[in-house]
């Protein structure tokens, strides 16, 4: 889309008289835009150009919604000047959908860390060699501390054997120069460490090579890898180890490749409805289209479902168990009322008799969840090797 011009009747540059139509002042060329504008009309601009939503929103909305196949229709019609351009709209419902839940994830990831206190916060070196570190108070430093000793010291049973711990690993000087009472730390009772969390902690652990590291995970098995070079399984060993250190950035990496990966199905999505359709004669740009649409309608109905599924409806506001089960409900709800939009939209579309559509809805779904998974399980595992 054209960027608008804001135009103005004088030149700003040497005060030359223009007419509205003109681009560039004749007199000395600049170009004729006024950018003195208030912050509403600039952001108002940024959306019209780069999204498309200003009037076209309000005429796209209704039969977005409520009317499946509508606005696929008028496209395909070449009715396209007053409703949001198809791919805007994906854009759009897709950084929406991305973005709840990159927000929730992040969301949970605190409140397992402030209930839990799974993760370090902050390393016996860093609080040596980190000078802002040093400027807190004592107590501040040992509770920022207290995580990464006992992680660090899984075996310890006692405060005596903490303290040679540390002497053995830093020296007395460290201990003399490092002014935090060790005696608050509250040594835990000894139990058995699951065998997960001992990953996470060896991991963590730089004093460990990788190879090591991967004898505790394999516990001393051999692992015979044809398929990899001496290079690639080492490379193999060191994401593991990677994943195992950090697993929740893991996460974030992958969440962050499905965007992409989404928007590649969305041919392969088309493809699969030109094959089904193959006898209609329709051309692979309104599958193309098509598919935007019904995609863009998925994001927006998950992305506000997740949100009522974890801010409204949480433990706090339904105990008892409650909370599960309606969110379950609601998913299922949910998945019901976009399913059944899919398959209005395929019987407005493609206009075939109820029923022949609803076998060709459940091949293409079938189909089309078949290679989902191919695709999620080819994203984790590039993501993998490349994190």
């Amino acid at each position: 889309m054209k960027a608008k011009q804001r135009r103005s009747t004088t030149c700003n540059n040497c005060g030359s008289h223009l007419e509205e139509d003109y681009n560039y002042c004749p007199s000395c060329g600049q170009s004729n835009s006024d950018n003195n504008v208030t912050f509403s009309t600039l952001f108002k601009e940024f959306l019209d150009n780069y999204f498309g939503i200003d009037s076209k929103l309000a005429h796209s909305f209704i039969p977005f919604l409520f009317n499946p196949g509508a606005l696929t229709n008028r496209f395909h019609e070449g009715k396209v000047k007053h409703f949001i351009h198809p791919v805007r709209l994906y854009l759009v419902m897709s950084l929406f959908y991305f973005f709840t839940i990159s927000y929730l994830l992040s969301d949970i990831n605190l409140n397992t860390f402030d209930e839990e206190a799974e993760y370090t916060t902050a390393s016996i070196e860093a609080l040596k060699d980190n000078s802002r570190l040093q400027l807190l108070s004592d107590s501040t430093r040992m509770a920022l501390l207290e995580d990464s000793l006992v992680d660090r010291y899984s075996n310890i049973a006692s405060f005596d054997q903490l303290v040679d711990s540390l002497d053995a690993d830093y020296g007395e000087d460290f201990l003399e120069d490092f002014k935090v009472s060790l005696s608050s730390v509250s040594i835990p009772d000894r139990k058995e460490e699951g065998y997960i969390n001992k990953m996470h902690r060896l991991a963590r652990d730089n004093r460990i090579a990788d190879s090591v590291f991967w004898d505790s995970l394999t516990q001393g098995g051999k692992t015979n890898f044809k398929l990899f070079s001496n290079s690639d399984e080492a490379h193999l060993q060191q994401q593991v180890r990677k994943i195992f250190k950090n697993d929740e950035g893991f996460k974030g990496f992958v969440l962050g490749n499905l965007p992409l990966m989404m928007f590649i199905l969305i041919p392969l999505f088309a493809g699969i409805l030109k094959l089904i359709y193959v006898r209609r004669k329709h051309l692979y740009i309104k599958h193309i289209v098509h598919a935007l649409h019904i995609h863009s309608f998925a994001y927006l109905i998950y992305g506000l479902t997740l949100l009522i599924m974890f801010k409204l409806i949480t433990e706090g506001s339904f105990p008892d168990g409650q909370a599960v089960g309606l969110r379950g409900i609601l998913g299922f709800a949910v998945f019901v009322v976009t399913s059944t939009y899919a398959y209005i939209s395929f019987l407005k579309v493609y206009k075939q008799q109820w029923f022949k559509t609803l076998i060709k809805f459940n091949i293409v779904g079938f189909i089309y969840v078949f290679f989902l998974q191919i695709f999620f399980s080819l994203e984790v595992l590039i993501s993998f090797w490349y994190y």
